[in-house]
């Protein structure tokens, strides 16, 4: 069992790694994109529309931009700006899960899930390199706590409350949110012959609420796009926001039909589960042979919890739109899936078997962190190789032993190891590489004083802009078409990079002012992950000064 004084530091030392990521920059492509927009609607103070260098942008809905911008307007548009409302939702949550686990099985369970949420891989990484997962994560499975409360007949204040959670969830993702919230409850219902909920005028309320709190989003989409069909976007006039809201944004996505496309692969999910979940992924096999085995000793998992685990994972794994963050919210259902696990693994059969699966794939973790640590070669690299190797060596020697209690602790330790490793070292390291936050840094101090009033010029679908867009004091304007670059005024400045410099029209003299070398970091490969073979992976970021001839 976990002592409160036990639980209340793990806890504090799950959050404390969560948070290194609140005090180092913001990554492209997601995280400077979702800063710069909203930053945008600060400066421009205009709350309603979606703007990028310039021009209308229409992709997510507009509930974390207006938390971004809430925050940026009480602080100061920053990074930790940009964070903290993120991470405010990762922390509702940790709550939550807690919450729901506790209603579902039992406070020690409870404990167990919520220090797992505090230690999975996927989510460490996205409160370093925040997007809108870390507000999704904790949006749903509150909606689902309220809405489990509504079915247990608990007080009208759950129904509007769940109804509230599940409006903020679409307004940040779109209204496939809903399935995952949803279908654990068809699943459970439908196991348990419950046919009278499908008719519950509760669900049906719930609805109508939901619809009613999510106007702002559509009158935002309605005055932005339907009201104003010379708005263009996707290369396109005459487009709806609120057709895209509903149907091209998922959809569209899912069949692969909108403007927006991918290539799926059926098995995508099943190994990014793998690393995504680390250090619990493992553990996943035993959590379904108990849940569902034939000579299973102790009843694992609800219905509640894998009908929305099991749904949500066969949809993803159809779709032809793919990404690795998608899965984040669903990880508190399998967090508490697998705490009810380990809290009553010690009266399980075949316990030794897990405790040596999660220790030895502990130590081979250690190990490799050891050798990536080397690899990366930032500086004071050796400094975390030994604490790693004593901090998780001290873990895995104090929990060689086997039961439940140690198996926990191993891999706990190790799974903040993996956070300190990413968020404390690799995270902080790649942002040197970002070429667009370099040249905004020098803008700002050099060139932004003295060109106040003007903008940065830059090519469309370039995304070192993201990040320039986002640290420079000054505004930027896409080029789309050829003949905007006859409107550009003479001595205009252009930030473009190596491989598009032969864009520039030829009645142009191109003189230089800087360059930056850079990556596209959010897509790391191993040549670029070596020390030694980095270099070589650099590209060029330009600021030119344009002259006409």
């Amino acid at each position: 069992m976990l002592g409160n004084r036990v639980f209340s530091l793990l806890c504090a030392a799950g959050i404390a790694v969560n948070g290194i990521g609140l005090f180092t920059g913001v990554m492209m492509i997601d995280g400077a994109l979702y800063a710069l927009i909203a930053k945008n609607m600060v400066v421009n103070a205009n709350y309603e529309f979606l703007t990028l260098h310039g021009f209308d942008w229409l992709d997510k809905p507009h509930f974390p931009f207006w938390c971004t911008a809430l925050i940026y307007k009480l602080l100061v548009i920053s990074d930790f700006a940009y964070k903290l409302p993120a991470f405010i939702f990762w922390l509702i949550g940790a709550l939550y899960t807690f919450l729901l686990a506790r209603r579902l099985h039992s406070r020690h369970a409870a404990r167990i899930a919520v220090l797992i949420y505090l230690s999975v891989l996927h989510l460490l990484l996205c409160n370093s390199a925040v997007n809108a997962e870390p507000y999704l994560t904790g949006m749903i499975v509150a909606a689902i706590y309220h809405f489990y409360r509504t079915y247990r007949g608990d007080a009208f204040v759950q129904l509007v409350l769940g109804a509230l959670w599940a409006a903020m969830a679409v307004m940040t993702k779109g209204i496939f949110v809903l399935i995952i919230i949803g279908s654990g409850f068809i699943v459970w219902w439908l196991i348990r012959r419950e046919w009278r909920q499908f008719i519950n005028y509760r669900w049906y309320l719930a609805i109508v609420l939901l619809l009613i709190f999510i106007l702002p989003e559509l009158y935002c989409l309605y005055r932005q796009f339907d009201a104003r069909p010379t708005a263009e976007v996707f290369g396109q006039t005459n487009v709806s926001g609120i057709r895209f809201f509903f149907w091209d944004s998922q959809f569209g996505r899912f069949f692969n039909s909108g403007p927006i496309k991918g290539h799926g692969d059926p098995f995508f999910y099943l190994h990014t589960t793998l690393w995504a979940f680390l250090p619990w992924s493992l553990l996943l096999p035993a959590a379904v042979y108990f849940s569902f085995g034939r000579k299973r000793k102790l009843a694992i998992g609800h219905p509640l919890l894998w009908g929305s685990i099991l749904i949500t994972f066969l949809l993803f794994s159809a779709s032809q739109f793919q990404l690795p963050h998608y899965l984040n919210a669903i990880f508190p259902l399998m967090s508490i899936w697998i705490g009810q696990l380990l809290a009553g693994m010690d009266r399980l059969p075949r316990m030794g078997v897990m405790h040596r699966v999660q220790w030895y794939s502990g130590l081979l973790v250690i190990i490799l962190l050891c050798l990536l640590v080397f690899f990366f070669h930032s500086d004071g690299w050796w400094l975390l190789v030994a604490f790693i190797a004593i901090v998780g060596g001290s873990a895995l020697i104090y929990t060689r032993r086997i039961s439940a209690h140690n198996t926990f602790l191993a891999s706990y330790a190790v799974g903040l190891l993996i956070g300190i490793f990413y968020g404390g070292y690799v995270y902080p390291g790649l942002l040197g590489y970002q070429s667009g936050d370099r040249m905004g840094r020098f803008i700002n101090a050099t060139i932004g004083v003295e060109r106040h009033g003007e903008c940065i010029y830059v090519l469309d679908q370039e995304i070192e802009n993201f990040m320039l867009g986002f640290r420079c004091n000054m505004p930027l304007q896409a080029i789309r078409s050829g003949e905007r670059w006859k409107t550009i005024a003479d001595g205009s400045l252009l930030a473009v990079s190596t491989e598009r410099l032969e864009e520039i029209p030829d009645y142009y003299d191109v003189e230089s002012i800087a360059s930056f070398a850079g990556y596209r970091v959010s897509r790391l490969t191993s040549a670029f992950f070596y020390y030694q073979s980095r270099d070589a992976q650099l590209g060029k970021f330009y600021l030119v000064r344009l002259k006409k001839r």
